[in-house]
């Protein structure tokens, strides 16, 4: 029986990794990130949940002394200038398309009034929609989804060609503090309770909230709104299961290069992870 189940577990793998590598030659750009880190600090990634408010409220002394990874809309928030994040990720494509968007044009316009040396990472191919400080460097990664066989995503994740497909922008984030040399990255502000706040209305439509630390203004659930209109919940739910099955493939690759994920996030949905405070 064992056999019998191995034999369409293969043809599936096989399958995945010749759509992988056909991913790979298309999507994929010579954007290899340089081990930066210092020797002995650990990576805090602050996620956008909710929960990252009680974070910075009651920890604030480990996000003081060890370097930060900023996502998303974080540049928009009040609280950016003082957590001065050492690095910053951009993933969807939102950010560099739709400069209409007056949140999309406030953090750009943020970005280029950051006042201290920050690392920008940003996808390989997408054309920067703004002129940024010297102080802002501008480093390119690999977006590409890569499943298949263990020894096809070992080498596209340890050679910047691709990583776990990322449904959400903690799977890159966490992916680049890899590639960064950190030996421990923790997770802070990564709710993932999506669940929670999905419902259908009764004219059928999905709603899915997405709330953050932050107060999200009336243009930017407008803009989630128009995004999830013609999304139906069996693919709300496989998106869900996508980003957190990335996490296992993160875990395995991050034990595979000496890297300790830590999730610090109070009740967060992710169970890939060790729980642990903040260091």
């Amino acid at each position: 029986m064992a056999a019998a189940n191995s034999i369409p577990g293969f043809f599936a793998d096989l399958g995945a990794s010749l759509k992988s590598i056909v991913k790979i030659a298309l999507g994929s750009r010579a954007a290899r990130i340089r081990p930066t880190a210092r020797e002995g600090a650990s990576l805090i990634i602050l996620g956008n949940g909710p929960s990252l408010n009680r974070t910075m409220e009651e920890q604030s002394a480990p996000l003081e002394a060890n370097p930060l990874m900023a996502v998303n809309f974080a540049a928009n928030a009040p609280q950016f200038d003082h957590l001065r994040p050492d690095y910053y990720i951009l993933v969807d494509p939102v950010f560099f398309r739709d400069l209409t968007n007056a949140n999309v044009a406030r953090l750009w316009e943020r970005l280029r009034n950051v006042s201290w040396p920050m690392d920008l990472f940003i996808p390989a191919g997408v054309t920067l929609p703004a002129t940024l400080p010297a102080n802002l460097t501008v480093i390119r990664f690999n977006p590409v989804g890569v499943e298949g066989f263990r020894f096809l995503e070992n080498f596209a994740y340890s050679h910047g060609l691709g990583m776990p497909r990322p449904r959400n922008v903690l799977i890159p984030a966490i992916m680049v503090g890899i590639a960064l040399g950190y030996k421990k990255i923790y997770l802070a502000g990564a709710d993932h309770s999506w669940t929670r706040t999905l419902e259908v209305t009764d004219e059928n439509v999905v709603v899915s909230v997405q709330p953050h630390f932050y107060e999200d203004n009336e243009a930017e659930h407008t803009r989630v709104a128009s995004v999830y209109k013609d999304i139906r919940l069996h693919e709300i739910m496989l998106s869900f299961h996508i980003a957190f099955r990335s996490y296992f493939s993160i875990k395995r690759f991050a034990s595979r290069q000496g890297c300790q994920i830590i999730n610090s996030t109070p009740g967060s949905f992710i169970d890939a992870f060790t729980r642990a405070p903040l260091p």
